[in-house]
């Protein structure tokens, strides 16, 4: 037999302020609409997530609305590369951390040059497994917060 709940609407209301107190808002940009719904998918109850399917539908949200924490972005994408677009949205918006994905071959951008001065928080390879987009999302947000934790920290008691 099954017992339905009735609806709450105080426990609604509760929900949608935790949603929108606690979720970190993050930008993800890549051209590719598949890769998008996928992070959505397996992202989008962790974060606040906003899709951008272009550099420059990126650069508009960003506009429109600065109080992303972190953007995470694709390398090769029409029109601008991410890491292009990853340090115009970190000279305009020193706040926002930022990560970029990329394939093995893409490092003759200058990403550890990148990593040094602070434009990327960190690059991370595709494919990258959902778990570890995340825990690169909330070392980002901990930095940010100037928190050090560290997402590939050994658990207690592991040397």
């Amino acid at each position: 037999m099954l017992i339905y709940k009735e609806f709450s609407p105080k426990l609604a209301f509760m929900k949608l302020i935790w949603f929108i107190i606690i979720m970190n808002k993050v930008l993800i940009v890549d051209d590719e609409e598949s890769i998008l719904k996928g992070i959505k998918l397996n992202l989008g109850r962790t974060f606040d997530l906003t899709l951008a399917n272009s550099p420059e539908d990126a650069l508009n949200k960003i506009q429109q609305d600065n109080s992303f924490e972190v953007v995470v972005s694709d390398m090769r994408m029409q029109g601008m590369d991410g890491a292009t677009m990853l340090k115009k949205i970190k000279e305009e918006n020193p706040d926002i951390m930022t990560i970029l994905l990329t394939g093995h071959a893409d490092f003759e951008f200058g990403g550890s040059q990148a990593l040094q001065s602070g434009l990327l928080f960190k690059i991370l390879t595709k494919p990258c497994p959902p778990q570890k987009l995340s825990a690169a999302i909330n070392a980002a947000i901990s930095a940010k917060n100037g928190d050090d934790q560290q997402e590939d920290q050994a658990p207690e008691g592991v040397l």
